[in-house]
């Protein structure tokens, strides 16, 4: 067949088994070449899938995903490389058919189009001829040191996996990484696609169709590709291994052990886990945190502010980044988690949108971010489809925990997941196995920079996964249950514990304290419980000076509290707002403090009346009321002193050092407060830590 057919910007060369696309040879592998080609052919009418099976795999018996795979790579290429204009039709149930408008050239119109070709600059095509790359559309930003990265991997493992979440950009890193390296591989850079495959045993002849090499019937099709591969020096590119994980492992396996010169770069939502792999966790785009970004020059230094501009920009909506603006965009970008594809869902709604509006619409996120590239993949093509993807590979039980782990907010520890997520189908001993599945999945991030890992999920996992949870009371109560006993045990271990070690434990779980007191008072949820919380959270808001904000729980709690409430809970909320809550000078602060102390002493809980008296004390503390503020500290230092070395302690100390000071008796004043350092030292807090106690 010298024939050729010409389409759009394309140009189909029967003879020299040839697609050109604007004048450039574009790579397919043979058996889509061979199929775009029987349906040009036939142009306008309906192709069978039974008639593509006949034609391009005659005698051989084939899955029909085979024709679907083929198909999606041929509609890659014509969308990637066309003008936007229709070709292929999906005819449900039946077949295919090529609907764009097709010219047949002759043989003297072939001939003299390839003269015209040969006049081309020598090399023209050399960059066709060595991978099958396509050429990406738009810029890509933030990611210099991820392909700095990579391409150092390369140069000292032969096997590199790309991990992280859905929608990070691992495809896009990919590619840019091989096209920057096509200069290293002589034998060219070539990505073979595995997204549209449904069958696991169809891996290899996706990847010997994109190198060009035939699978024989009569050996083994893995035996087959590496013969072909053995003295070939190329970097394969296996995209999106998450779904026949185990297959592509075993392929890359066998590739690696058998073509001493071949590289692969692999992208999955988790590893390969074979010898000689090296990960790398691609990491979502730099996003301002909460409070910083306050002008638009400030937040374009964050990665993920540039991509959302950048695409807005390209919109024509007239949208321009402002200072009016930057911390509005900022918290999108946040709260998208710096994810590439979910601010490339989001932008185009400015179009629609303002956005300040677009910044609210994320609490229906699911609802909000769709519509995304028509040519993308469905999964692709909304936020909540991406996830879904990942969603449908776990099994049961991971589903199911993946599920329970919404209603935590940041991040949190084993302990605290095992306490709340264990049930029946989900025995403790098995939480610690399935928490590091999840995570190898790139569905949970483990954060070790503490001195205990936390996990946590990303605020669209963790949307998601929330619609999935169907025991949702029940486990909005064990979590606010949980750190309400977490809480009081970071309130008794706060006397004795360093500040530092003490914040590094429980300041990371403010989140999950914001949380529990948002269902505890809200519909449904239980007061009492609520107020357990503020009742044993007063020392963390205090040392993460969130005074408004613990003002706002402690008012609540109070307002609910009433004659049932346990006399040790209301000696709590109102001893331990005192000082901490009201305004400095507030004659409520004594008050409340003698209140909460005769509640104690009738408790018999002589430590804690100790520690009111001492804030009663403090509360008188001025050269006017040194006498009797001296007076409750002596007896507050009495009640505490024989609990031994605590931070309650160090502070009667340094509180008396001060009245001795205001009664002109400078020498018991040092006396005073050297041993309140003492008391400080031993517990080991350094002096910038009770600088100001």
């Amino acid at each position: 067949m010298s024939e050729a057919f010409a389409f759009g910007p394309f140009r189909l060369l029967a003879a020299r088994r040839e697609l050109l696309a604007h004048g450039v040879p574009v790579t397919l592998g043979q058996r889509a070449f061979e199929i775009l080609l029987l349906l040009v052919s036939r142009h306008g009418q309906l192709v069978t899938k039974d008639e593509l099976m006949a034609e391009i795999w005659p005698g051989v018996v084939v899955e029909e995903n085979n024709i679907q795979v083929h198909i999606s790579a041929v509609r890659k290429v014509l969308a990637a490389a066309g003008d936007g204009d229709r070709y292929l039709l999906t005819v449900a149930g039946r077949g295919y058919r090529f609907v764009a408008p097709v010219t047949r050239e002759s043989a003297g119109e072939v001939k003299a189009a390839a003269v015209a070709d040969q006049s081309a600059p020598a090399g023209a095509d050399i960059g066709a001829a060595t991978n099958n790359l396509p050429q990406q559309l738009t810029s890509l930003i933030g990611r210099e040191a991820d392909l700095a990265e990579i391409k150092a991997r390369l140069s000292d493992h032969r096997l590199v996996t790309l991990t992280g979440s859905g929608g990070v950009g691992k495809t896009r890193l990919s590619i840019e990484a091989g096209r920057s390296l096509l200069d290293r591989y002589p034998d060219g850079v070539w990505l073979a696609e595995l997204a549209p495959l449904n069958d696991a045993q169809l891996v290899t002849s996706i990847i010997a169709d994109v190198l060009g090499i035939s699978l024989s019937a009569t050996t083994g099709a893995l035996d087959t590709l590496t013969s072909g591969l053995k003295t070939k020096r190329l970097l394969l590119i296996i995209d999106n291994c998450e779904h026949v994980i185990a297959e592509a492992a075993r392929i890359a396996e066998a590739l690696m052990r058998s073509c001493p010169h071949l590289s692969i770069l692999a992208s999955s939502r988790e590893r390969m886990a074979i010898a000689g792999e090296s990960v790398i966790r691609v990491p979502s785009l730099a996003a301002p945190q909460p409070g910083e970004a306050a002008t638009a020059e400030r937040a374009r230094d964050y990665a993920a502010v540039r991509l959302f501009v950048e695409r807005a920009n390209a919109l024509g909506c007239g949208f321009a980044l402002t200072d009016a603006n930057a911390a509005t965009v900022a918290s999108i970008c946040r709260r998208l988690d710096g994810i590439p594809l979910a601010i490339e869902l989001a932008v185009p709604r400015l179009k629609v949108l303002p956005v300040d509006k677009l910044a609210r619409g994320l609490d229906e996120r699911f609802r909000l971010l769709t519509g995304g590239s028509r040519t993308a993949l469905p999964r692709q093509q909304t936020l909540h489809a991406l996830i879904d993807w990942s969603y449908g590979l776990l099994s049961d039980v991971e589903k199911t925990l993946l599920a329970r782990l919404s209603v935590f907010l940041g991040e949190t520890t084993l302990a605290s997941i095992s306490a709340v997520v264990t049930g029946d189908e989900m025995p403790p001993e098995q939480i610690g196995d399935l928490l590091l599945s999840l995570v190898e999945k790139s569905l949970v991030h483990a954060d070790l920079g503490g001195g205990e890992c936390r996990y946590g999920l990303l605020e669209s996992t963790r949307y998601f996964s929330a619609e999935k949870l169907v025991d949702a009371p029940i486990l909005r109560r064990r979590h606010a249950e949980h750190f309400a006993a977490r809480f009081a045990q970071a309130t008794e271990a706060w006397e004795t514990t360093a500040t530092r070690e003490w914040i590094a434990s429980y300041a990371p779980d403010i989140d999950n304290l914001r949380g529990a007191l948002d269902w505890a008072f809200g519909a449904g949820g239980d007061v009492a419980v609520g107020i357990d919380l503020v009742a044993h959270s007063h020392v963390l808001w205090a040392e993460l000076g969130l005074m408004l904000e613990h003002r706002h729980w402690v008012v609540a709690a109070l307002e609910k509290a009433g004659n049932g409430t346990p006399p040790k809970k209301a000696a709590q909320l109102l001893s331990w707002q005192a000082g901490d809550v009201r305004e400095l000078d507030d004659p409520a602060d004594y008050e409340e403090a003698m209140r909460a102390a005769d509640l104690y002493r009738k408790l018999g809980d002589s430590f804690h009346e100790g520690r009111v008296l001492l804030r009663a004390g403090t509360a008188r503390l001025s050269p006017d009321c040194a006498e009797e503020s001296e007076r409750l500290l002596r007896e507050a230092h009495a009640l505490v002193r024989p609990f031994g070395t605590t931070k309650t302690l160090a502070r009667c100390l340094s509180a008396l050092a001060s009245a001795r000071l205001f009664a002109g008796d400078l020498p018991d004043a040092h006396s005073l407060h050297r041993q309140a350092l003492d008391v400080y030292r031993d517990l080991g807090e350094g002096s910038d830590d009770h600088a100001n106690s």
